[in-house]
């Protein structure tokens, strides 16, 4: 009877460390599950909006100007060509189609650059430049000149928009040339006194036709005189920068 009862028990036992193994398996197998499981996309939770505003206005004012300026242009050829005037709208059409797709593709290329990066500079520039020179180079050399297209057009575009910049501007500006170099640019101060010598040239007319007292006559020749030797002192010491 005891025996029995151990045996009873040992089973009773066993079916139960099986069934809490085959719970643990399930329960292994629901969590390999979940983790192989794909995951819904979650949107990040600082999302970047990308914004241009004004870029339409920007894009169709600027192939505004392309089209008068391929109107005028074509208008300009026929007259150059010697064309009949009848002709001359023919040519100032197709030129101001040519301008405006051109104009048009730079502008939209550009703008979306700006879009995409969030900043202006002359990188946009150059890959307006690129796109568009690589659409005109494959509409009439086919997709084998498109790359070459995009690198000329991305090269004169940026040196173009470099030449335009205001950087380039103030580097020219704080350029200095050697003081033995014939040619420099005349300061402000300078142009101040090149006007003050044509008033004073227009005095010295004064006094020689009679029209003013010895007195004021001695006071321009002292002014003259100070005004040359300041100079002289002034060029002979750009001379020696």
């Amino acid at each position: 009877m005891v025996s029995l009862w151990k045996k009873k028990k040992k089973k009773k036992k066993e079916e139960t460390d099986s069934d809490s193994a085959a719970a643990d398996g399930t329960r292994e197998k629901r969590k390999e599950r979940e983790t192989h499981a794909i995951k819904p996309l979650s949107l990040p939770q600082n999302p970047v909006i990308l914004r241009n505003p004004g870029w339409l206005e920007r894009v169709v004012e600027g192939a505004f100007y392309c089209g008068c300026a391929g109107v005028a242009s074509g208008l300009t050829f026929a007259l150059v060509r010697g064309r009949p005037v009848s002709v001359a709208p023919h040519y100032a059409l197709n030129m101001a189609t040519n301008f405006v797709v051109v104009g048009g593709t730079f502008l939209a290329s550009k703008e979306t650059a700006k879009l995409l990066r969030q900043r202006e500079g002359v990188v946009n520039d150059v890959i307006a430049g690129g796109v568009t020179g690589s659409a005109i180079w494959g509409l009439y050399r086919g997709l084998s000149g498109a790359p070459s297209g995009f690198l000329l057009g991305g090269i004169v575009a940026g040196m173009g928009s470099a030449m335009l910049s205001d950087e380039i501007g103030k580097a020219f500006d704080a350029f200095e040339l050697p003081g033995w170099f014939p040619v420099r640019k005349i300061t402000e101060e300078e142009e101040r006194e090149m006007e003050e010598e044509k008033v004073l040239l227009g005095r010295m007319r004064r006094v020689m036709m009679g029209e003013l007292d010895e007195n004021e006559a001695a006071k321009l020749r002292n002014e003259l005189l100070v005004r040359g030797q300041l100079k002289r002192e002034r060029e002979r010491d750009r001379m020696t920068k």
